[in-house]
């Protein structure tokens, strides 16, 4: 299932930097996101750890999960690791099931019933409409409750599977539908906002 992703491994750890700087510009987005979503503050550092112990442990990689969910889930433990270093809690708050005006945004399975319009053209002040909005999501992305933000950007801005990502959280299916409905009720309302008003 993974024969690419090993012959790419197998690259890698034969000294090939090129095969290693397009894994690196590859992934990183996805890394980063990771260890923003739980320690924004440390990112950076985390994400560095990440890339050493996944360097690291490159050569005993199994090939269980596809390369990107593997090297996520190492900047996860990284990211976990800082907190109990600093003596921070990992908190998934956010996990009661309220019923909300919003609540018909969403089909049975957890997804937008009407997708969301482009937010961006090729003109410039869409585009630059576009960098504003994006700012203003990242603001609310750092306000939500740590459960709510990790399972937003694995899911939805990651697109990992659920079962990845209740695995990578550890917590239950029926937890992580209530940590998405809550987080993307407060993003959409967000973005509503915005559109309506100009306002972040």
């Amino acid at each position: 299932m993974y024969e690419a992703e090993i012959a790419i491994a197998a690259r890698i750890n034969a000294g090939d930097r090129t095969t290693l700087r397009e894994v690196m510009k590859q992934h990183g987005g996805a890394m980063t996101a990771a260890a923003r979503s739980i320690c924004p503050h440390a990112m950076d550092d985390i994400v560095q750890e990440a890339w050493i112990a996944a360097l690291a442990a490159l050569p005993n990689f199994e090939h269980r999960s596809s390369l990107k969910t593997w090297l996520v889930r190492i900047t996860l433990n990284k990211a976990y690791t800082y907190i109990r270093q600093t003596s921070r809690e990992v908190s998934l708050e956010g996990l009661t099931d309220e019923q909300d005006p919003l609540q018909n945004l969403f089909d049975k399975s957890g997804h937008w019933s009407t997708p969301w319009k482009g937010w961006t053209d090729d003109s410039p002040d869409k585009l630059l409409e576009a960098h504003v909005l994006k700012e203003c999501l990242e603001k609310h992305l750092d306000k939500l409750p740590q459960g709510q933000r990790m399972a937003m950007t694995l899911t939805d801005f990651m697109g990992l599977e659920a079962e990845e990502v209740c695995n990578n959280l550890e917590v239950s299916a029926s937890n992580l539908r209530v940590l998405l409905h809550r987080a993307r009720i407060t993003i959409h309302a967000m973005v509503s906002h915005y559109e309506a008003t100009g306002d972040c």
